[in-house]
């Protein structure tokens, strides 16, 4: 056998690294792919819990009052949720969960059955026929809850066990290429073993659930590819929370529309009131009372107008941008929305400057004073006080704003947790717990930061800190 030169050595050792590369290639895209549809498996997991929830809510409502509009919410619920797992079945065609979704599909459609059997007998049926159908809907409802349930947890515990499968295999391929990396030149080490690390931070990120964008590695070969894929994902779970965000949003305006009804009442009442007067008047009053009955009108008017107008420009739904505008502005405008929300025994005080404008996305600003303004009135217990203020810090970069009330104030255990999303301290169903979980991510946006001051039975301070300029001005500033 001739020796084999160096030059040979080094295209079986570049050889090898590149199949290397390659084997490991394709098994972390493999698991990757698996891992992204075990997610969307596991978000339709999510959706089907959340509808066989609600099918249990109107089977309840339809159980104690028996009306059309439960039976029929109940059906609707059912039909969903049974094309939901028609979604699904495709999706897990190849995985472990298809006899669980099976006995789920069985059940649902048992429980339809009953529920249907249940909703044809006549109201005046007597004995015990009623009574056992009910409690055999119950069962299977239950039943139903419980696979739901084992659903979900079954799908987080195949995406564990894909992930942690996933770095083992990664940590052992690693070793390997860097020892016969050793002989391979630096800028073939640079290139390959690059991306990959970025690969295995990224897919470290995910088993922590942390869901960040990572830097697109210029490879040009598959590599990038499912970089921009793992973006792709990404961007679209960002895409579901700012969703979150809207929810939140309409949540707020139906709790708003009441009060806005409330507010409404009174220059409606008071145009109606001058149109009769001036109606009654017309033949025989004098002109300038007519002209003052007009002109009451026209300003009652106006008042209605900027009420719907200020629901409206909350309602929608705008790109984040950052434009001067005042801030007395922005706070009277959120205090007018919840006016008729804060009981009239609490004071809400502005003590902000009228000239102090600053770049902000003005509903973004809207809204958080809005959730902080309602959160500090339900802190309150009978008469008491909501202070706002602002003023610009000493060294005129940046305006600091105080949010206080004069309520029982928080506790100093959870008051680290206030800004995690579904964190809230009322009573369940009171509150979805992501009011200053926004309110946090708003400010974020902004470039700012939110912290709060608080102690049992002394009120509780919530201290922002945002830009007074915009970057282009800062930048400025600093190089003059």
């Amino acid at each position: 056998m001739p020796a084999l030169d160096i030059r040979f050595k080094m295209i079986v050792v570049l050889a090898s690294y590149i199949i290397g590369i390659l084997v490991m290639f394709f098994v972390a895209q493999n698991d990757l792919l698996t891992a992204k549809e075990k997610l969307e498996t596991l978000e339709l997991a999510y959706k089907l819990d959340t509808m066989v929830l609600e099918v249990r809510r109107y089977e309840k409502n339809f159980l104690l009052y028996r009306t059309e509009g439960a039976l029929e919410n109940n059906r609707k619920q059912i039909e969903l949720a049974l094309e939901t797992m028609a979604e699904i079945d495709v999706l897990a065609m190849k995985f472990k969960v298809r006899p669980l979704l099976a006995e789920l599909r069985n059940t649902l459609l048992a429980y339809k059955e009953q529920m249907e059997i249940l909703a044809n007998l006549p109201r005046s049926t007597d004995g015990n026929a009623p009574n056992i159908l009910s409690d055999g809907v119950r069962i299977e409802g239950q039943k139903m809850n419980e696979l739901s349930e084992e659903l979900v947890a079954f799908e987080h515990k195949q995406i564990r066990i894909i992930l942690e499968e996933l770095i083992f295999r990664l940590v052992v391929w690693s070793s390997i290429a860097i020892m016969v990396g050793i002989i391979v030149p630096l800028i073939m080490f640079l290139k390959v073993f690059k991306p990959l690390n970025i690969i295995k931070k990224a897919t470290e990120d995910i088993a922590h659930g942390r869901f960040s964008p990572i830097e697109v590695v210029d490879t040009r070969d598959e590599m990038e590819q499912m970089i921009d894929a793992f973006n792709t994902m990404v961007s679209e779970l960002q895409r579901r929370q700012d969703q979150l965000v809207q929810s939140q949003k309409l949540s707020s305006i139906g709790t708003l529309s009441a009060g806005i009804a409330h507010q409404l009442n009174n220059p409606l009442n008071n145009i109606s009131t001058s149109c009769q007067i001036a109606i009654s008047d017309f033949e025989t009053g004098e002109r300038d009372f007519i002209l003052k009955m007009l002109n009451n009108i026209n300003k009652e008017t106006a008042r209605a107008r900027d009420v719907v107008q200020g629901l409206l420009e909350f309602s929608r739904e705008k790109e984040f941008a950052l434009r001067y505008a005042n801030l007395k502005e922005v706070v009277n405008r959120a205090a007018n929305l919840v006016h008729s929300q804060v009981p009239s025994s609490i004071e809400v005080v502005v003590d902000i400057p009228s000239s102090l404008n600053m770049p902000m996305d003005f509903q973004g600003m809207q809204e958080v004073f809005l959730n902080l303004i309602i959160n500090a009135s339900h802190a309150i217990n009978g008469a008491g006080r909501i202070t706002i203020s602002a003023r610009e810090s000493t060294d005129s970069d940046t305006v600091l704003i105080s949010v206080h009330d004069t309520g029982c104030g928080i506790p100093a255990d959870i008051q680290g947790r206030l800004f995690d999303p579904f964190f809230s301290t009322k009573e369940e169903g009171q509150g979805t717990g992501l009011g200053l979980s926004i309110t946090y991510g708003i400010i974020q946006k902004h470039e700012g930061n939110i912290s709060v001051d608080s102690e049992p039975g002394k009120g509780t301070t919530f201290l922002i800190s945002l830009p007074l300029r915009s970057d282009g001005e800062r930048d400025s500033k600093g190089t003059g």
